[in-house]
């Protein structure tokens, strides 16, 4: 297996954890993990025009009652990683382009459906919680470490399988993306002007609101945009 496609799978299971049982830090937000995909595969471009989409709808979602919201943490990795898959396999501009629309596509969908496995990972970790409390009171303290690496090992397992069968996906889509590529090209530049738009009120509702963090993500996602979009990265 190629040393990059190893990364994003790694990147997968770790975006996963950072986003559930562990830390629960910015690492896993899609601009992050992209930028480190970006320099893993050399093409940081890419990426960064992928992760600057998924960081503006994840930014936007929020977990309002009940409602698990989407998985941006998997869905960033997914994004940036199928669209780097495709881009390797033809390094053209015009393939590069069709391929970010791909890679946003791709982890727009690798979010919704992380919706029921987030919830099925919930579940597993309360059963796991019961067989704890049960262990500990049959006087087994071990139990309790037990179970933090057992969630640790769901949680990243779950992210790696995701992740891996979105790279397959993706690898069968590079000849069909390169071979639509003038198409997927053109969609890609006429979509840009309406997912910069949304993350500009998105960054102004940020401050209206004096969510200075949130304020501060969206504007790293915007200057990663005009870099990308109009300076044409580095």
């Amino acid at each position: 297996m190629k040393l990059p496609l190893l990364g994003t799978l790694i990147a997968g299971g770790l975006a996963t954890l950072d986003a559930t049982p562990v830390a629960q830090t910015l690492a896993s937000q899609p601009l992050v993990t992209a930028t480190l995909l970006g320099a893993l595969w050399g093409d940081w471009s890419t990426a960064m025009a992928v992760g600057t989409v998924l960081q503006i709808m994840a930014a936007s979602t929020l977990p309002i009652g009940a409602r698990t919201p989407e998985d941006y943490a998997i869905g960033g990795v997914v994004g940036a990683g199928v669209a780097l898959t495709i881009a390797s396999q033809a390094p053209y501009e015009q393939v590069r382009q069709a391929a970010s629309l791909v890679g946003v596509l791709a982890g727009f969908v690798a979010a919704t459906a992380g919706v029921p496995l987030l919830r099925a990972q919930r579940r597993w970790n309360e059963g796991l919680a019961r067989w704890c409390e049960a262990e500990l009171r049959a006087g087994r303290e071990g139990a309790l470490s037990q179970v933090h690496v057992a969630a640790i090992a769901l949680a990243f397992a779950i992210g790696l399988a995701h992740c891996g069968v979105w790279l397959g996906i993706g690898g069968l889509l590079a000849p069909h993306v390169a071979r639509e590529s003038l198409r997927l090209a053109g969609a890609w530049h006429l979509l840009q002007p309406l997912w910069l738009g949304f993350g500009f009120a998105q960054l102004l509702h940020a401050f209206v609101q004096r969510r200075i963090e949130r304020a501060g993500v969206f504007a790293a996602a915007l200057v990663g945009a005009w870099l990308v979009i109009v300076a044409g990265g580095p």
